[in-house]
């Protein structure tokens, strides 16, 4: 039984030592790329560990990785990892402010970056005792094979944070036993092949995709801020490096999609192609489907604690905006309830009990495994048991058995509309939106659905708050 997660991985990379298992775009913009086998990531992470261990890293300790997304910081993760301690990821876009916060109120006992931070602050750092490590300084020579630390597998493995679409991003703690659990479950519902060539957005998926062999082609993109990602040049690479599967969020496809569309091509090597993150619409999945010919398309539904909880292969049959966002059937190996909160009134008659969605498992963080996961979205079951995702926690209130995300799903199939949000006022809705529709078109959209008593006013912004993160759960609290 695999205790240290990492344990997979490294067998993986000494099984492929001479396969490419990593394809990363050169920083310096030129459009080229650099490969990495299973032998160059081991010797990375074999030399990193060295170096946390020379500067007096020791297992169990937690260690902060202030390191962009490349493979400096995936060595990082795995050495940390394989020395028994714990890697801690910030929040994306994190202030200094929220850095100096969370390095204290952690326990952090040593701090990773890939550059040299200024004196002051190094100073203070090293005054509370906290290590500092330079990995861009840490040879890559050829080493011995690293045989990981023994550790508990109910041990944290990693700690990385969400979103904070519902306030300030919380810190999510995965065992080891947890991220394997992860692991195996996706592997079960999407089964590798051979030669698969996957061009994940999600650095979670980076390390599924080590402990199977599968080579991951990175899109070329700024990870700092994929709002300025290049879609000709994340095209071509999908085009060039024949693709077979690919995952991202609902902002990253929906750009993808528009570029393709407009430029009139496809991308039939695609095979497989799943979105997460948020809310996905009924509109996005069936379009893509127009741009991926030969893919299918699958709507994954989880979240960091639990991943997933719900997925959806999509097939001609196109679900209702008005019934919520379909995601799926609940995977068999969770437990889960719909705590009650009341019930969704559909327009033609039918009511299902709707409530907060909880879920325990082997494949879910939780502190026990007696614990419910509470995973702060409303839903409901329909006659089949399809998942329907309402409402999220803190806009959940119900106006005549209808909550805000049946009707932005709605809005956002409206021309016109590029976000749409329905914040949960003491009676009904306000709704705000991004985009060039009018008042007039957005009631019509909603009369032959809502009672027309639920929709109050109607504001129009130039944006809409979203997470740091995704860059597409809005932000209510931040609505004026």
């Amino acid at each position: 039984m695999i205790s240290n997660f990492c344990q997979g991985i490294l067998e993986t990379l000494q099984q492929f030592q001479e396969q490419e298992l990593l394809i990363w775009p050169s920083r310096d913009g030129s459009g080229t790329s650099v490969t990495y086998t299973g032998k160059e990531i081991h010797n990375k992470v074999a030399a990193t560990r060295d170096a946390l261990e020379s500067k007096g890293v020791q297992k169990g300790q937690e260690v902060l990785l202030a390191i962009p997304v490349g493979l400096d910081l995936i060595c990082t993760i795995l050495a940390v990892m394989a020395m028994g301690a714990i890697p801690v990821l910030p929040p994306a876009k994190t202030s200094k402010r929220s850095l100096l916060h969370l390095l204290f109120s952690r326990n952090i006992k040593a701090i990773v970056t890939t550059k040299a931070i200024p004196l002051p602050i190094k100073w203070g750092i090293q005054l509370f005792g906290i290590k500092l490590v330079t990995v861009d300084k840490v040879p890559n020579n050829t080493v011995k094979w690293v045989t990981p630390a023994v550790v508990s597998p109910d041990q944290a493995a990693l700690i990385s944070h969400s979103s904070g679409s519902t306030g300030r991003p919380k810190a999510i703690i995965r065992s080891h036993r947890v991220l394997q659990a992860q692991h195996l479950v996706l592997k079960e519902i999407f089964p590798p092949w051979r030669g698969q060539r996957d061009f994940p957005l999600f650095p979670n998926i980076l390390l599924h995709n080590l402990s199977i062999g599968t080579t991951s082609i990175l899109p070329d993109l700024p990870w700092a801020d994929i709002t300025q990602l290049n879609l000709s040049r994340v095209a071509e690479q999908i085009r060039c490096n024949r693709i077979d599967s690919m995952t991202g969020n609902i902002f990253y496809f929906e750009k993808l999609y528009s570029y393709l569309n407009q430029e009139q091509l496809t991308l039939p090597t695609v095979k497989a192609l799943g979105i997460g993150g948020s809310p996905i619409t009924e509109r996005l999945v069936h379009d893509l489907k127009g741009v991926f010919p030969q893919a299918a398309v699958y709507i994954i539904y989880g979240s960091s604690e639990a991943e997933p909880i719900a997925v959806r292969q999509i097939s001609s049959e196109r679900k209702e905006p008005q019934l919520g966002y379909a995601v799926g059937d609940i995977h068999p190996s969770l437990e889960y309830k719909i705590e009650s909160f009341g019930e969704v009134v559909l327009k033609d008659g039918n009511c299902y009990t709707v409530g907060e969605i909880k879920v325990k498992g082997a494949h879910v963080a939780v502190q026990t495994k007696d614990t419910w996961l509470s995973t702060g979205d409303f839903g409901y079951l329909d006659k089949e048991n399809l998942l329907y995702l309402t409402g999220r926690k803190g806009n959940e209130k119900l106006h005549s058995g209808v909550q805000h995300y049946q009707l932005e799903h709605v809005l956002l199939h409206q021309s016109g509309v590029e976000k749409a949000a329905a914040k949960s006022m003491e009676t009904g809705f306000d709704l705000y939106v991004e985009g060039s529709a009018s008042e007039e078109a957005i009631v019509q959209a909603l009369l032959p659905y809502f009672p027309a008593s639920i929709i109050h006013n109607i504001f129009f912004r130039q944006s809409l708050p979203v997470d740091a993160r995704h860059h597409s759960k809005i932000l209510y609290s931040n609505l004026v």
